[in-house]
């Protein structure tokens, strides 16, 4: 089903990942050696993103070699939800952020209140820190940081390092959506990028309508749906 939405909403290539692995009630994450399985029976359609346990930075910084190694282009880092909850800019998780940029991994982390277990665990601050300690670190905030929609455009202006993916909080018109839509028409055209939040949401032609009726400038259309994560990525 996945193929054939992708063939209808015109994608030709999508990123599959997994959330950070918790014991948290309704989120049980693909294993990152399965989503490596899917990128190699299909390099052409998925690039690959696996995740680490941050409670034990050790173990979690050895983590990142083998998923390099694997092919993986990026790791999802969310500590609020580990075993020992953190907050994403604590420093006893700097050794890993330091490995993922020596090893030329995009760092992901998921932010919005849906996780937690605080509402303050979900503040772009956070990721404006890890951006500004680590220069050469790609950072990317999942769900947008949502509900501070602003704190996270305002961050992402301030680093050229850190992007955004409002995922259903920009698509599903929540409050706040607005924002997002007008960050991207404007100051973030380069810094915010498309996600699906597949299978979760809606299906992708139906997302592709939705974007399709912002009425965006047809280059900036091509940022948010494909260029700004080609660019990312490196592909």
């Amino acid at each position: 089903m996945m193929f054939a939405e992708m063939e209808a909403a015109d994608t030709q290539i999508g990123v599959i990942g997994v959330p950070g692995p918790t014991s948290d009630r309704g989120l049980a994450p693909t294993s990152a050696d399965t989503i490596a399985d899917i990128v190699v029976a299909h390099p052409d359609r998925f690039v690959g993103f696996g995740s680490v346990e941050p409670s034990d930075v050790e173990s979690a910084v050895a983590r990142l070699g083998e998923l390099a190694a694997v092919g993986m282009r990026g790791v999802t880092i969310d500590p609020s939800t580990a075993q020992l909850s953190r907050r994403f800019d604590d420093r006893a998780l700097y050794p890993l952020f330091d490995e993922a940029e020596r090893l030329g991994l995009v760092v992901t982390t998921t932010m919005s209140s849906l996780l937690g277990p605080y509402m303050d665990d979900c503040r772009p601050e956070y990721a404006d820190r890890v951006a500004t300690d680590f220069p050469n670190l790609t950072v990317i905030i999942q769900h947008g940081g949502w509900p501070y929609a602003l704190e996270a455009i305002g961050a992402a202006y301030k680093q050229p390092n850190l992007y955004v993916v409002p995922g259903q909080y920009i698509h599903y018109g929540f409050p706040g959506s607005e924002q997002y839509i007008t960050a991207l028409r404007h100051l973030l055209q380069d810094q915010l990028l498309f996600g699906s939040v597949y299978p979760n949401c809606g299906p992708l032609p139906e997302l592709r309508q939705i974007v399709e009726s912002w009425q965006l400038p047809a280059a900036v259309e091509r940022k948010y749906l494909r260029d700004n994560a080609r660019r990312v990525l490196d592909l």
